[in-house]
């Protein structure tokens, strides 16, 4: 092609023709100058298609976060669930001296919690991705940021407010002379009747009801739905791009 050119340009000369030159050369620049524009169009349009694949990849790991989630949401409320059951046995005195074996669990209500801890690998490659490209326009990204915005700090807080609430009830245990005996999983006829009547324990039951089930599990419960609303809005992202 080059060669064509310069046999071309070589025959004006030659005969002298330098306004059809002119016009020529100006041709061969806004040749030269179309190429160079579809070499960068085609740069682009590489830059823009590895983006994009970056992004799914990314994505990709955010939904097997959410996934892995939403599993570990769901046993937290089931236990709950299963705490409910058995602390309305003693907000509502059900349990006493004479039936306490039937609900050795009662005894370790107000003393266990099962903290919620939110997968973050997906969302902080967002994020580093986020700062490093401009992303226009991708509401998807946005729905996952405004989450994880939210969601996070509200459940790190709840975390740690259920674990404070359950080192102090394990103070309070150990005020007590049976404390030894309830480590061992040992009963004695005082840890009985404070577990089973004493006014004491109900309001510390009662408590913990508020703080782990009305509170933590609320937390849980709604991560866990507003994480399966994200995981089909990805997953139809993944169908369009298959």
């Amino acid at each position: 092609m080059l060669k064509i050119f310069r046999r071309i340009r070589q025959q004006l000369i030659f005969k002298n023709k330098i306004s059809s030159y002119l016009l020529y050369a100006i041709g061969e620049i806004v040749l030269v100058m179309i190429g160079i524009l579809l070499a960068l169009q085609v740069t682009n349009w590489n830059e823009e298609k590895k983006l994009k694949n970056q992004l799914n990849t990314i994505l990709k790991t955010v939904s097997l976060d959410l996934k892995t989630d939403t599993i570990v949401a769901n046993n937290i409320i089931r236990f709950y669930d299963t705490v409910k059951k058995k602390s309305d046995l003693i907000i509502q005195q059900k349990l006493n001296r004479n039936n306490y074996k039937d609900c050795p669990e009662c005894r370790s209500l107000v003393s266990i919690y099962q903290p919620f801890v939110v997968q973050q690998k997906g969302h902080e490659l967002l994020k580093k991705f986020s700062n490093n490209n401009q992303i226009e326009n991708d509401t998807l990204v946005t729905n996952i940021t405004q989450f994880y915005t939210t969601f996070k700090v509200l459940i790190e807080d709840s975390n740690a407010f259920i674990k404070e609430e359950v080192f102090k009830n394990i103070e309070i245990f150990k005020s007590k002379d049976w404390f030894v005996d309830w480590t061992l999983g040992a009963y004695s006829e005082k840890m009985i009747i404070f577990f089973t009547e004493s006014e004491e324990y109900r309001k510390m039951v009662a408590a913990n009801d508020i703080l782990a089930r009305k509170n933590h599990k609320l937390f849980v419960d709604l991560y866990n739905r507003n994480a399966k609303n994200l995981l089909k809005k990805l997953n139809e992202r993944f169908k369009d791009i298959e």
